[in-house]
């Protein structure tokens, strides 16, 4: 079933992108789809794409197919519908605290409380 989006630019240099999607057919239709296509091919050439959390790089290998590769795709320079907003990677957390003890050894304590 085809989904008509119409994404407002989030960057200056783009225009408001609109098109409309069938995920599972993979088919995109409308005055923006030549674009998106070429954009989505371009991705699964390089493999993966840099997204938010800049500088998070996404696997890309179906866009076409799959809902979180497009939102991330698409989230470089447009604001995303709420449905493609929800579908976007969440950032794993990797902030870790490390503490050096006197003996030189580390340990992360990064889930410990401190008082």
């Amino acid at each position: 079933m085809f989904r008509k989006y119409i994404l407002k630019p989030a960057v200056w240099h783009r225009k408001t992108l609109e098109f409309e999607w069938d995920t599972e057919s993979g088919e995109v239709r409308g005055p923006g789809a030549d674009l998106v296509i070429s954009m989505a091919a371009s991705a699964v050439k390089e493999g993966s794409v840099t997204g938010h959390p800049y500088p998070t790089s996404y696997d890309i290998t179906d866009p076409l197919h799959n809902i979180s590769e497009m939102a991330v795709l698409l989230g470089q320079d447009w604001i995303l519908s709420e449905d493609l907003a929800s579908a976007y990677p969440a950032e794993e957390d990797t902030d870790t605290a490390i503490f050096a003890g006197e003996d030189g050894i580390e340990h992360d304590i990064s889930k410990q409380i401190l008082h």
